[in-house]
């Protein structure tokens, strides 16, 4: 099941995200993602958001990551939906590196900083949750992020024994998208953490463009849901709401 899954993911994503995907993604990248994320989500507390914001910017700006041998995550600010203030996506790659001897040093010999900057963030902030996710290559990823500046974030808990269909109709909707020329979303697998099992990131110029409406006609449309795998005549929102248990929908911007 899991392997017939990801030959669909395979056959989408390379399509996904209206990005120049070439042909240097291993196929192996896309039909078992193995590239790990870390997802943190971040609640400010009252009057605090702009001074969590600047935080988390000296971080970068004073080399934070870099002596950690880290790569800084990519910062979105919530619009409108969620609870979340800022959604974190730090490059992780694996856990063998994330844990690794060499990685080990860095944080001995950086102690007193790392608990510096973590002090700093928590004077800001009244939550905060991680989730460890795989999800597509960082090259598409950061492309994505550096092209985009407007975000369409859903996060999904699937029901019982429906994870698998679920990421299924994730990849089932990203092929109806690209079907009716838009973008289709990357997905990201969760791993360890919170209570979600995945989720998604559309990407987006503004929300102007992320509104624009369906640009095919209705028989095309018809078609694409087909084409896609859903019966006909499906509404795919009320479809996808089978397999869950719960979901979370954000719209939010890029902070640069």
């Amino acid at each position: 099941m899991i392997k017939s899954i990801f030959r669909f993911f395979k056959a989408v994503t390379i399509l996904s995200i209206g990005l120049a995907v070439t042909t240097s993604v291993k196929a192996q990248d896309i039909e078992n993602p193995t590239y790990l994320y870390k997802t943190t989500l971040m609640r400010a507390a009252p009057g605090q958001l702009l001074d969590l914001i600047k935080t988390l910017k000296q971080m970068k700006t004073d080399g934070y990551y870099k002596k950690l041998g880290q790569q800084p995550p990519f910062i979105m600010r919530h619009s409108q939906g969620d609870h979340w203030d800022l959604l974190l996506l730090q490059p992780m790659e694996s856990y063998q590196l994330h844990y690794s001897a060499d990685r080990n040093i860095l944080n001995k010999k950086h102690h007193n900083e790392i608990i510096t900057w973590r002090q700093a963030i928590n004077t800001h902030v009244v939550f905060k949750s991680d989730l460890f996710a795989y999800g597509p290559d960082i090259s598409l990823v950061a492309q994505a992020f550096a092209d985009n500046d407007f975000y369409h974030v859903e996060m999904f808990s699937a029901l019982a024994g429906q994870h698998a269909p679920l990421i299924h109709e994730r990849a089932m909707e990203n092929d109806y998208l690209v079907r009716t020329k838009r973008k289709a979303n990357m997905i990201f697998v969760g791993d360890t953490g919170n209570d979600f099992d995945n989720f998604t990131i559309g990407f987006h110029k503004s929300m102007q463009a992320f509104a624009a409406p369906n640009p095919t006609t209705r028989q095309e449309t018809e078609a694409a849901i087909i084409g896609a795998g859903f019966p006909e005549g499906t509404d795919i929102g009320a479809y996808l709401r089978q397999f869950l248990s719960h979901h979370h929908d954000t719209l939010a911007t890029a902070v640069r």
